[in-house]
């Protein structure tokens, strides 16, 4: 009896150990010059056991957006990932990565080739006048043409376009 009860918390423990963690995510890339690129990506647990990341398209038909399926298969609940997306050479673009994240579900996104200069503080002034402006805080010059179901600012409110 004492075998049997021994054999099976030893069975335990090593299934503890050696169980895997499968863990689902997104991973939208965001890609306005279309750009054509790789993915890549490994996890790493607390005491250095590190293994790859896997991708599987998930939707690429839009002009500016790609949406992946990532998956991690890791040996633990405490680790981290790192993303790369790494545009071809005649792109002349960096990689862009996430370093260090956990692992966890949920979606990320990359903005590969950055072609923003700066971000500029629209003054709270203007965004009171009978002007509309999208929630980036551009102007909208023809509320008309706005698509439906979008939101926008007048007067300084949030409005639903219905």
């Amino acid at each position: 009896m004492k075998k049997l009860l021994l054999g099976a918390l030893l069975l335990l423990s090593t299934t503890k150990i050696f169980s895997q963690n499968v863990t689902n995510f997104g991973l939208y890339i965001i890609n306005p010059t279309n750009c054509p690129y790789s993915i890549t990506g490994y996890w790493v647990d607390s005491i250095g056991i590190e293994g790859p990341l896997f991708f599987t398209v998930g939707d690429t038909s839009s002009t500016f957006q790609d949406i992946w399926y990532g998956q991690a298969v890791s040996t633990s609940a405490t680790s981290t990932m790192s993303l790369c997306v790494v545009p071809v050479p005649a792109c002349n673009c960096p990689p862009a990565c996430i370093q260090q994240i956990p692992v966890t579900q949920g979606s990320y996104t990359i903005l590969l080739c950055d072609s923003i200069v700066g971000i500029e503080e629209q003054p709270i002034l203007s965004l009171l006048d009978n002007k509309y402006y999208d929630l980036l805080g551009r102007e909208i010059k023809d509320i008309s043409t706005y698509p439906m179901f979008s939101f926008y600012i007048n007067r300084g409110k949030k409005h639903m376009k219905l």
